[in-house]
């Protein structure tokens, strides 16, 4: 195919019209006749094309037959042709010596591809004009991309633009929104600063009342000589105590409505034992609770349960010859609230029957259990643990209470017998 593409007359015509340039340039073809991923061929002066490479034969579909002796402008389109534009880059390329362009050139067929192509003018050594080299790249696919990539980087600068154009209208409103919203903050601020006002008043008349409550208890047990009548008034005067950190804890939180049993709890305790504390001063406590929101609606009752149970270990369930200690937890179960207090104390008496117990604050531990939803279940083994599963606290908090088995590392209490405490368990789901 080479041979044919550049033969005996061809190397005779350009032996004669370029001299001693033409050794080296004929050696140059051979090597181009085999290139076939660019179209290689020469053009003499007018333009008429005398060679042809592989390359050429698959880029534009012709053999050397079908394209020898005429102008290169037949792979030109057909309005590229009546503009003068193949007779253009042949003037051009023989004044500059070197022409290069881009664009639309025609297959056999009339396919059409998007082509580089460069046109170089060859002189011989008198500086005459010979003819050109034409090279010829395929470059359709790197044009589709270029297209997709400006069509798409268009595309994107319209998005840009109605998004920023949507953006700016919503800002705009909310401008005029945040103004309406600051309005209504300055009248709301007003308002909760005289509600605020309000409130520190009740606050202050609750527990000035709760005070004068307590003074009265108090005068009252210091004047009572019997046996029980002054036990039965501290008592009194420990459970209003619990009803006035109601609203103190109520009051600091902030949040005039919903208590954190964790914070609350422990302030109960903590109260309780200062306030027995000419029974025991040794007492190590252990307190466990999940954060659960309380209202102040079962916040009083809760308080008042736990100070009971708190109170009773502290006067009856410790043993007086070894450091006591109470374990205390509230924890989130299916359905409920658990609260447990266990001491490390004597245990429960062999016939104790908590249902017919004359005691007034065993009554009023099941008064308040039941008034939370719950009831009170009473177990003696290496001291005294008693339990109750609260379900109206879940009801009056709102709260969202898991449904998975409680997992839980329950701390052992400091006991003198061999056998350990036993681990709460968790209330069997209805």
């Amino acid at each position: 195919m080479a041979s044919r593409n550049f033969d005996d007359s061809m190397e005779e015509k350009y032996s004669s019209t370029l001299g001693s340039h033409y050794d080296s340039i004929y050696a140059m073809m051979h090597l181009a006749m085999n290139v076939s991923d660019y179209a290689i061929y020469l053009l003499d002066a007018e333009g008429y094309i005398s060679t042809w490479n592989a390359g050429a034969k698959r880029l534009k579909g012709y053999d050397y037959d079908e394209v020898f002796g005429k102008s290169y402008s037949m792979f030109f389109p057909q309005e590229a042709v009546e503009a003068g534009l193949p007779q253009e880059e042949l003037a051009i390329a023989a004044r500059d010596g070197r022409f290069e362009t881009t664009g639309w050139r025609l297959r056999k067929g009339g396919e059409q591809f998007w082509a580089l192509a460069t046109l170089t003018a060859i002189r011989g050594p008198d500086g005459q004009l010979k003819g050109f080299a034409k090279i010829t790249r395929d470059i359709s696919v790197q044009k589709m991309l270029e297209e997709d990539q400006r069509m798409s980087a268009q595309q994107l600068e319209e998005r840009i633009k109605e998004r920023t154009s949507q953006l700016e209208a919503v800002a705009e409103e909310l401008r005029a929104e945040r103004e309406k919203v600051q309005g209504m903050m300055v009248k709301l601020r007003k308002e909760l600063d005289e509600k605020e006002v309000l409130l520190r008043e009740v606050y202050h008349r609750v527990k000035n009342n709760m005070q004068v409550i307590q003074s009265l208890l108090k005068m009252g047990a210091r004047t009572l000589t019997a046996d029980n009548g002054r036990e039965v008034i501290a008592a009194a005067v420990e459970r209003v105590q619990v009803m006035a950190s109601v609203h103190e804890h109520l009051y600091q939180s902030g949040d005039l409505s919903v208590l954190l049993l964790p914070k609350f709890l422990r302030g109960i305790v903590e109260g309780a034992v200062a306030a027995n504390a000419n029974q025991r001063s040794d007492i190590q406590l252990q307190m466990d609770f999940d954060e659960v929101p309380l209202s102040i609606d079962s916040a009083i009752p809760l308080g008042l349960l736990v100070n009971e149970l708190i109170s009773n270990c502290l006067k009856h369930g410790l043993a007086k010859d070894r450091p006591g200690a109470i374990q205390i937890s509230g924890r989130l179960v299916p359905g409920a609230v658990r609260i447990v207090v266990q001491d490390n104390g004597k245990g429960l008496p062999d016939n104790f029957n908590a249902y017919h117990h004359t005691s007034m604050g065993l009554k009023l531990v099941e008064n308040l259990a039941r008034r939370l939803g719950g009831k009170v279940e009473y177990s003696s083994d290496h001291g005294c643990k008693v339990q109750t599963y609260l379900t109206g606290l879940c009801v009056q908090t709102g709260q969202h209470l898991s449904t998975q088995p409680l997992k839980e590392t329950y701390p052992e209490l400091p006991l003198y017998e061999s056998k350990s405490v036993p681990r709460p368990e968790v209330a069997p789901q209805a």
